[in-house]
């Protein structure tokens, strides 16, 4: 079980309680950061049953309505909690492990840290009272003892958004995710040089996001469902592992298949470099990209834990998802 303290045990049962606002805020760029972050709290509240309590996620459905966020992914097991910020006097506590452990978190203004690395107790902070924590482990087994404590226990507010702008808005931003932007300016803080507009499309393309000292993310254009793909790149040599992710024209998985990862010791080529493929069936690092795709497209995402050298400084050769090529039809 994953245990949880608070020192304010008169809080106890109002941190079970989400309140919820009256009138329908319309949703724009300006505030979809926070609208969308407010709704994912609150899902994330079902969940936990209170605030300062981990969930252990499962492993993310193929279905796209039942991911619970968009471009979610499969390369690490991850537990989420909703976590009351306001006391100052916060800390988990990550059992002892070897293998790559990180927590992040982000704040109701989708504002987020560098993460914090490996076992022992980590005191955390925000600039709101409450906060998304998601601790991501390779050793999945650690994360049924994950410890928080907490100096109090406020409820979260769930506000009430007019959700056709919300649609509107969420879908331009993951168009314009798709189409390129600047991960430096979109997961990170104000004084990190977070802006408005890529905090806008950060949240709708990739919502919690890392900064990028800590994971690199490399996405191509979207590409029609229809043919077989390659995509051959020199090993990357991260500090910790690569992946490639396959997502629907709405940035969802949608296959049981749909990553490739280093850490699932993919086939190398004879001259050391790797080949994922895309709807090239019956090949090594093959990633579906038509059986239970209904949007007719899809797009690539690649993500670098401890990005190297020569990804951070995008050398060539190094962002795979631009050598992305359609081998046949």
């Amino acid at each position: 079980m994953v245990s949880c303290e608070s020192t304010k045990k008169e809080n106890s049962e109002n941190s079970n309680k989400t309140e919820v606002e009256e009138t329908a805020t319309i949703v724009t760029e300006d505030n979809f950061p926070q609208a969308y972050t407010n709704l994912r709290l609150a899902a994330v509240l079902k969940k936990t049953g209170g605030v300062n309590k981990f969930f252990t996620m499962p492993v993310p459905s193929s279905i796209p309505e039942e991911q619970f966020v968009v471009r979610m992914n499969r390369d690490t097991p991850y537990s989420v909690s909703v976590i009351d910020m306001s006391s100052g006097d916060v800390t988990v506590t990550v059992p002892a492990t070897d293998r790559y452990v990180t927590i992040q978190v982000v704040d109701e203004n989708h504002e987020t840290q560098p993460m914090i690395y490996g076992a022992g107790t980590h005191k955390l902070t925000a600039k709101t009272d409450h906060a998304f924590v998601i601790v991501r482990a390779l050793d999945g087994d650690i994360r049924e003892n994950l410890v928080i404590k907490a100096g109090s226990a406020k409820p979260f507010k769930l506000k009430k958004w007019d959700m056709k702008s919300f649609k509107a808005i969420d879908k331009a931003g993951n168009l314009d995710f798709s189409d390129g932007y600047d991960q430096s300016k979109a997961f990170g803080n104000k004084e990190s040089g977070q802006t408005k507009y890529m905090n806008y499309v950060g949240a709708a393309g990739g919502w919690g996001g890392a900064m990028v000292q800590d994971n690199i993310y490399q996405t191509s254009q979207y590409l029609d469902a229809e043919g077989c793909y390659e995509m051959t790149f020199t090993d990357p040599k991260d500090i910790y592992f690569w992946s490639a992710t396959v997502y629907n024209g709405d940035g969802r998985m949608f296959n049981d298949i749909a990553n490739v990862s280093s850490e699932m010791n993919p086939v190398k080529n004879a001259d050391g470099t790797y080949t994922v493929r895309f709807g090239c069936d019956g090949q090594p690092n093959n990633i579906p990209i038509i059986e239970g795709n209904t949007t007719g497209k899809f797009n690539v995402l690649m993500r670098h834990y401890g990005p190297s050298e020569m990804v951070s400084e995008d050398k060539k050769g190094y962002n795979p998802t631009i050598l992305i090529k359609k081998v046949s039809k």
